[in-house]
């Protein structure tokens, strides 16, 4: 019998027993769910079964991996909620995950139906009884050309797009009660996990709410954040203007060699927006001062240049004034008395 430690505890188990098993019993001292461990330093999925000796530590879903696992089941689940929710529709309507909303996950719905608060509803209830009914969720290693198959039969045109440009010759499929997708990442074991979520309509798509990685067992209130989502949805509008709103679709256009029309196209819409900016500051004569802000190398030089361009072309005479002209190289950095 393998002999492990968890949490500082020696254990041993059966050769074979699943992670799930031995973690069940440590699950009482966590608030979060436990959503993996890692095996020997190695993450593990709790489907995985213990075959040798090791030291196992437990991620749980205040941690950003498990938070990460919960929110992949939870989407999974949505999709295949839609799939028996709408029945024969649902082989034509696929939910897209465009990006998230604060804790949700905002979703567009492609195909021919309407978005609506009795769609969300429904939705929400079909994911309710797939919690309920504790399905699992298995993992199965495919050959390529029957992964790229299997996504075909499901009409997922943007599985199989990606797929042609795989190298290995192997793909990790995950299966759901007869729905079958792809994930970059790691899952929970059954749909029993997923105890918090809300559906929601909201403007042309779907909200997904969560609960935080602080509070995993609390759904929040959803706050709006109109301009970001604003922003948000617009590169999914230059995607499509550009015939890109998959990966798959960004590596056709590589192999095509149009990949530099694509580029000059994103350039003359940013190009178009910075314009934009810079008439509305000239409309406004009271303003002297324009902030930008951002993470490290988010470019905000670049573009404090590139809109003090634009504003000379309406006769401004713009004053640029860098923060990273107040940082200097280690070596050159004054220091204190005491050499701080």
């Amino acid at each position: 019998m393998p002999t492990v430690f968890v949490n500082g505890q020696q254990r041993q188990y059966e050769k074979g027993t699943t992670f799930e098993t031995i973690v069940s019993e440590f699950q009482e001292k966590y608030n979060g769910t436990i959503a993996l461990v890692y095996f020997n330093k190695k993450m593990r999925e709790l489907s995985k079964r213990l075959e040798k000796d090791g030291v196992i530590s437990l991620i749980t879903t205040q941690d950003a991996a498990g938070h990460s696992a919960y929110a992949r089941t939870a989407l999974m689940m949505l999709c295949k909620a839609a799939r028996d929710v709408l029945g024969e529709d649902g082989e034509r309507v696929h939910i897209k995950v465009e990006f998230t909303l604060g804790d949700a996950y905002y979703c567009s719905v492609l195909g021919d139906i309407d978005v609506d608060d009795a769609l969300a509803q429904r939705l929400n209830d079909g994911m309710q009884k797939l919690m309920e009914r504790a399905l699992p969720i298995t993992k199965k290693t495919y050959p390529l050309d029957d992964a790229i198959s299997l996504f075909h039969h499901q009409g997922m045109e943007d599985k199989e797009k990606l797929f042609r440009f795989r190298r290995s010759s192997t793909v990790n499929v995950y299966n759901l009660d007869g729905y079958y997708d792809y994930f970059y990442g790691y899952m929970l074991p059954s749909t029993r996990y997923v105890r918090h979520f809300r559906v929601q309509a909201y403007r042309e798509g779907l909200l997904l709410h969560l609960p935080d990685i602080e509070r995993p067992t609390e759904l929040t209130e959803f706050v709006e954040y109109t301009k970001l989502y604003d922003q948000l949805m617009q590169t999914t509008t230059w995607g499509d203007l550009v015939d890109i709103s998959t990966v798959g679709d960004l590596n056709e256009k590589i192999c095509e060699g149009s990949i530099s029309d694509m580029v000059l196209v994103q350039e003359a819409l940013q190009e178009r927006s910075i314009a934009d900016i810079a008439e509305q500051i000239y409309d406004r004569p009271d303003v002297k001062f324009v902030l930008v802000a951002g993470p490290s190398s988010s470019g905000k030089t670049t573009f404090a240049h590139r809109l003090s361009v634009q504003l000379r072309s309406f006769g401004l005479r713009p004053h640029l004034v860098s923060m990273d002209n107040w940082f200097v190289n280690r070596d050159k950095t004054p220091v204190d008395i005491d050499g701080n």
